[in-house]
């Protein structure tokens, strides 16, 4: 028997916005709906500058068997931080009435952070007594702490009530590293409320889109004779990207006319990045700029080496960026700059090199490491697939929906 429930999701950010937590929340709900659920999402209109070329979306409609409804936006989530705010706090005055609507056929209601989809939530599961499920990729305040963006100490102690407030007025609570589970742990939530839910790798995804596109990007992008250091995804302050320029700019000097480093994406920082290398003239930097996602696994293929960051900061040490699960089935070298969860997933796994975040030498090391030897790549690659498919990985949820009160839901088991 296979139970069928009706669910509401809720992020700010979806397709064809494609955040990392815009796509955990879509292929998660893609999934949901090919269980056999019956899934709603509840979003905001996407913002141009992460979404996917060429792609358009309405207020309602339907993609892959999930309901999709969007909410117009007042503010673009930026590196402001009181405009970022604002844009959060906008998102839950305009979906409210709309999730409390949705709701009401609803069995389970999952969240996924940052902290403003929680708060629907919560609100949802106060006022209708749903079961409200808080999926956490990112820890706020924490996480906006640690990237400098909030310093205020009123505020400060403001978001961690709020917070506390969302975890209290969550039934089920999960995280994606062991790491976040801890941290959570720490400010006082019940460990019976909490499960650890990770990161996946899309394999067929990853596989098909790759068969069909290598031939085509490699002409596209024909850097012949060039060895291609690569970055994919957001290109914020989190991931301090200036490391990257600097590191470029010293092999500028040391005459490594031979290596070139791709930025594939966007964010708030591309902009001062690009005005940064033409004002310095360094020549071996490109930014590649928004790709459609279907073309990202035969430009990660295409790459000899993978390179991500993190700010050096201890909280950070509880992240695995999602890029890196992609990273890992490219059978390309990967190096990060990071500690804690991310080196051990690279080390448990050999999938590359790991150094001390935002560290410039480390990195340069690293790649001439990789290109003169003598590090030898040997990854893990099936068993890390084993480990982490998006199937094996959604299965996880299903604990969470079989502790659903039968008294609390409308569903019924069909056989």
């Amino acid at each position: 028997m296979q139970v069928k429930l009706k669910i509401l999701m809720i992020h700010q950010h979806y397709f064809p916005e494609m955040t990392g937590t815009g796509r955990r929340t879509k292929e998660l709900a893609e999934s949901f709906a090919k269980k056999g659920h019956d899934v709603s999402v509840l979003t905001s209109f996407p913002r141009d500058f992460r979404s996917m070329p060429g792609e358009n979306c309405s207020q309602y409609e339907i993609l892959n068997d999930v309901r999709v409804y969007r909410v117009k936006t007042v503010f673009n989530v930026n590196k402001i931080v009181l405009v970022r705010l604002f844009s959060y706090l906008f998102f839950i005055i305009q979906s409210l009435k709309l999730a409390l609507k949705i709701s009401n056929k609803t069995d389970i209601v999952i969240s996924i952070a940052p902290i403003a989809a929680g708060i629907l939530g919560a609100i949802i599961q106060v006022i209708k007594k749903k079961h409200h499920h808080f999926d956490v990729p990112d820890i706020l305040p924490d996480l906006g702490i640690s990237a400098g963006m909030i310093k205020n100490r009123g505020l400060i102690f403001f978001l961690y009530k709020l917070e506390k407030w969302v975890y209290n007025n969550s039934k089920s609570i999960s995280t994606c590293t062991n790491g976040q589970l801890r941290n959570i742990l720490n400010k006082g939530i019940s460990h019976k409320k909490l499960s650890h839910i990770p990161d996946w790798v899309d394999t067929p995804f990853f596989n098909k889109n790759l068969s069909l596109y290598k031939k085509e990007c490699e002409n596209k992008y024909n850097f012949t004779g060039k060895i291609l250091v690569s970055f994919f995804g957001n290109i914020g302050a989190l991931q301090n990207p200036h490391v990257f320029i600097k590191l470029m700019k010293s092999f500028n000097e040391e005459n490594y006319n031979n290596i070139l480093f791709l930025f594939f994406g966007d964010g708030i920082l591309c902009s001062e990045l690009k005005n940064k290398v033409k004002k310095e003239n360094i020549k071996n930097v490109k930014f590649m700029g928004r790709i459609n996602r279907k073309y990202v696994p035969a430009c990660m293929n295409m790459s000899d080496i993978l390179v991500t960051n993190y700010v050096s900061d201890s909280h950070l040490s509880l992240y695995i960026p999602g890029k890196l699960f992609e990273y890992a089935i490219s059978r390309k070298p990967i190096i990060i700059g990071s500690r804690g969860d991310s080196k051990e997933l690279i080390e448990k796994y050999s999938l590359g090199l790991v150094v001390e975040p935002s560290n410039e030498s480390g990195f340069k090391k690293s790649i001439k490491n990789i290109i003169d030897g003598p590090y030898e790549y040997l990854p893990k690659t099936i068993q890390f697939i084993n480990d982490y498919s998006l199937k094996n990985v959604v299965k996880l949820y299903d604990n969470v929906f079989n502790n659903i009160s039968t008294s609390n839901t409308s569903w019924r088991k069909n056989v």
